[in-house]
């Protein structure tokens, strides 16, 4: 109805933050400068449609990170079984189990990744909820754990 001109282009947070800050050095420099002191090193589960449609979604979340001077690494993994409201469907619960069990639960109930594994996409931190009670941070909110942290530090 726009045309293809006029349709706004969407982004995922993750690239449109890293694109943002890229596009400004200044932005840059100060996060260089309010970098934190201790590096939690987290690991990111990405949300499987942002690992499979949208390429670089991982590098920017790191770029994000490292900009920070922190480090980001990005598991491999498949769906967490919810895949919308799939896994909410009382028909699909076990198959959603079988399938969270099979790709994340062995990767959020890890003790060493404790306090270190955040995720990408709103339903698998819903499932890691149902399935493991884990809470698992989005990106942006370890971000800013340790931004607050390190402005409470100084």
């Amino acid at each position: 109805a726009l045309g293809a001109a006029a349709v706004p282009q969407v982004q995922l947070l993750g690239s449109w933050l890293a694109q943002w800050l890229t596009s400004r050095p200044r932005a840059a420099q100060q996060a260089a400068r309010s970098s934190v002191t201790k590096d939690p090193g987290y690991r990111l589960l990405l949300h499987c449609t942002e690992a499979t449609h949208v390429t670089g979604a991982a590098k920017d979340w790191q770029r994000l990170f490292e900009a920070f001077g922190l480090s980001l690494e990005v598991l491999q993994s498949g769906c967490c079984g919810m895949a919308g409201t799939y896994g909410h469907e009382a028909e699909h619960r076990q198959t959603s189990a079988l399938i969270y069990a099979q790709s994340w639960q062995s990767r959020v109930e890890d003790p060493g990744l404790q306090g270190r594994l955040l995720a990408s996409g709103y339903s698998c931190r819903c499932q890691a909820r149902r399935f493991s009670s884990a809470d698992l941070p989005h990106p942006l909110q370890g971000l800013l754990a340790c931004v607050r942290h390190r402005t409470k530090t100084e």
